[in-house]
């Protein structure tokens, strides 16, 4: 069985992949979207543009099959993500939020009641250096929202986007891009840390990361 992906982007994280799916068995790319283009039909669409791709190709993507995205911070937005979810149970096709770097959301019964804190450290998230953003992660998305789809993505997968509190810190250029988090659900904390080192010649992690889900479709056993 052949499998026919679109992408939506290309630039350093879609360009990894889509030289990836030229090659693997399995796969057919089937085309790729930039700004302003119509989505090409697929039965997996990976979003590697951002919040603003998933606002402009998410419910077309989802109607036609199932849709990855690098873009959660998108879905801070409460319209938008009922939106989403109403085109994701019409069509019985899934979203998927990469990446998962923060673990304890998934260990969790979305019935238990839980929260969760980021601070994530990097170079470039402001003109200046230090401290940028202490707070709700519904108001950060609104300023900073190219920078926080880790987090949303583990909040609205997790306690949810109002039990999410986020600590952005813009760090000296050249140095590594770090993200932990605290979770806490009753009798349990569970932190994680992430760090990214800052070699521009290696894979970028994202893109390792859904080659790596792509690569792992068909296994029989997965880990998590």
């Amino acid at each position: 069985m052949t499998l026919t992906v679109a992408l939506i982007g290309r630039g350093r994280i879609g360009a990894g992949v889509a030289e990836w799916l030229m090659s693997a068995p399995g796969y057919v790319l089937g085309g790729v979207a930039g700004r302003g283009d119509a989505l090409p039909p697929a039965q997996l669409t990976i979003d590697t543009a951002g919040p603003a791709a998933l606002r402009q190709h998410g419910a077309a993507a989802l109607e036609q099959g199932d849709l990855w995205t690098v873009g959660a911070a998108a879905l801070a937005d409460p319209e938008f993500r009922a939106h989403l979810e109403a085109v994701a149970r019409r069509s019985g096709h899934r979203l998927r939020l990469f990446t998962g770097w923060i673990t304890g959301p998934a260990l969790c019964p979305p019935s238990v009641s839980s929260r969760l804190a980021i601070t994530q450290s990097a170079p470039g998230l402001a003109p200046r250096e230090g401290e940028i953003f202490h707070g709700p992660l519904s108001q950060a998305a609104e300023q900073f929202p190219d920078h926080l789809n880790t987090a949303t993505a583990a909040a609205i997968c997790g306690p949810g986007i109002a039990a999410t509190s986020i600590r952005l810190v813009c760090t000296p250029d050249g140095g590594p891009h770090v993200i932990h988090a605290r979770f806490e659900m009753p009798g349990q904390v569970i932190e994680t840390e992430t760090t990214f080192g800052a070699d521009g010649s290696a894979l970028h992690p994202v893109t390792a990361a859904i080659i790596a889900a792509l690569d792992r479709q068909a296994d029989w056993v997965r880990y998590g």
